[in-house]
């Protein structure tokens, strides 16, 4: 994956997040009282929702694809016969 599209996906999570923070904070002011726990209970899932579901967009479109992403859980293990690496052997 390029760079040019991780970026697209990151504005994109970007734009939600803040468009969910507004909404967020208009139904603060606007909601009756009834209403507002649902309401805020829903917005708060898709302002933590967003950022997860654009991780795992990269995660698995880099898996596919067979490369590394900034998205790894585990970063690669090195190879112990990289130059540098001490190789333990034995006589």
């Amino acid at each position: 994956m390029n760079k040019k599209a991780r970026r697209i996906i990151a504005l994109i999570a970007l734009a939600a997040i803040a468009v969910l923070i507004i909404a967020f904070s208009i139904s603060a002011l606007t909601a009756a009282p009834g209403e507002s726990g649902n309401r805020f209970m829903g917005l708060l899932f898709c302002i933590i929702a967003v950022p997860v579901l654009a991780w795992l967009t990269l995660f698995c479109v880099g898996r596919m694809q067979n490369k590394h992403t900034m998205a790894e859980l585990f970063p690669e293990q090195p190879d112990p016969e990289e130059p540098g690496e001490k190789r333990n052997q034995q006589n």
